[in-house]
């Protein structure tokens, strides 16, 4: 190996010297080479990786599941704590990006300020909601009524 790194060292001194020389340096038959020698060292890595994964002995195989097992159920954990906090603050679907924490105490400071944000930019209900008790729906307007003409002065901003 020293061999190497002091033929490469000499190759790199003496690399400056002949640079302006050589301008006429064919990048593209260089990039295709070093190409070439990256999918024949990528075979080599997965074949490496292979013998490695056959030495492992049973324990070790059986200590990586195990960790990749607690990883998955802490992730489960979290994802519950979250979807718990969100259900108790009644966040609709579409917010639940919305809350993040790693806690339980920040998660439901953001479900709080989420909820908030929500509230202030919900539309104010019409004061007057007419309810059909026996057919559990409101009435339609006559066409000359009041509830008309008060929903186009709320709508044209007229008091």
């Amino acid at each position: 190996m020293s061999e190497t790194a002091a033929a490469e060292a000499a190759s790199v001194s003496a690399a400056p010297a002949e640079a302006p020389a050589q301008e006429s340096t064919d990048w593209k038959t260089e990039a295709r080479k070093w190409e070439a020698r990256a999918k024949e060292n990528s075979g080599a890595a997965q074949k490496l990786a292979e013998i490695e994964e056959s030495k492992k002995s049973e324990t070790q195989k059986l200590q990586e599941q195990l960790t990749a097992l607690q990883e998955r159920a802490a992730s489960a954990e979290r994802d519950r704590e979250r979807l718990a906090v969100i259900a108790k603050h009644g966040i609709p679907e579409e917010y639940h990006d919305l809350v993040h924490g790693s806690d339980a105490e920040s998660l439901a400071a953001s479900a709080a300020k989420v909820q908030a944000l929500i509230t202030a930019n919900a539309p104010a209900q019409s004061e007057a909601q007419f309810v059909i008790p026996s057919e559990g729906g409101s009435p339609s307007l006559a066409l000359n009524g009041d509830g008309i003409e008060s929903a186009l002065r709320k709508a044209l901003g007229i008091a």
